[in-house]
């Protein structure tokens, strides 16, 4: 996740799941009995590329407000107010209502020193997940936003480009304690997005033992992004009559044999 994000088409669609499964846009409102935890995983900001800079779904258009709009038009309110204020910062969607009061963020900067030494690489970044541990303790469904997604990559963790993942060993000690997961992934270019969902979705359950069910969403709007969602026992029947309300509503729709749909089911 890098600051310039905020706000985005992806964004848009991140917090549509989010708000749908911690229960805040439920009727009759259920008082979010899933504690959310946001571990950012913030990046610097870059300034090589386009990405973030896809906003113009905000611009009040008919096509706009049929498209976007109506899928959650609280939260498109509350991005398009972020914008326009030029408030694209994640500490402003802390305070600007977009998740349940009582969500919990972990918000610190993945450090990197490049001229440190491997243990000292180490011991900096494994601090880094123990804030992110702490910060989140009380939460019930921990959200993680890295900026690429999962690696599988293990000794990428001490370099330059892991500031960019999260990686299975971060994930495990959450899983552990009894939350519930959501793990956003930067879908590639070199297979299908069907092809990486399910290899990654099959990934993550050997390494993290899950014994239960993962479901796994593609996000269809801008570059391609995936969510996988890992349920605990206690939490799967909510998850999963959340996840399919979500499903029938706006946000998985189609048009026209257009992908209108922002989120397909693909596992």
């Amino acid at each position: 996740m890098q600051n310039r994000y905020v706000g985005d088409i992806g964004d848009f669609g991140k917090y549509g799941l989010l708000r749908s499964l911690s229960g805040l846009t439920e009727t009759p409102n259920t008082d979010c009995p899933l504690r959310l935890g946001v571990v950012w995983s913030l990046h610097p900001d870059e300034s090589h590329n386009s990405d973030g800079k896809f906003t113009r779904y905000l611009c009040d258009t008919p096509g706009n407000r049929s498209k976007f709009c109506v899928c959650d038009p609280p939260l498109y309110k509350a991005l398009r107010a972020l914008v326009t204020g030029n408030r694209r910062h994640v500490n402003a969607i802390c305070h600007s209502g977009v998740l349940p009061g009582n969500t919990v963020f972990y918000e610190r900067t993945i450090p990197y020193t490049p001229r440190a030494s491997r243990p000292s690489r180490q011991v900096t970044r494994e601090n880094w997940i123990k804030g992110a541990l702490e910060a989140t303790a009380a939460a019930d469904l921990v959200f993680f936003d890295p900026d690429n997604g999962i690696s599988e990559t293990e000794k990428y963790r001490w370099r330059k480009q892991g500031r960019k993942h999260v990686f299975f060993e971060e994930l495990r000690p959450f899983w552990d304690r009894g939350q519930s997961l959501i793990i956003y992934h930067h879908l590639g270019r070199r297979r299908s997005a069907c092809q990486q969902i399910n290899h990654l979705g099959g990934v993550l359950r050997s390494n993290l033992g899950l014994p239960r069910r993962l479901w796994s969403l593609r996000y269809r709007r801008g570059t391609a992004r995936a969510y996988f969602i890992a349920a605990q026992q206690r939490h799967e029947s909510i998850l999963e009559n959340r996840l399919a309300d979500f499903l029938k509503g706006p946000w998985g729709t189609t048009r026209s044999g257009l992908p209108f749909a922002h989120f397909k089911a693909v596992g």
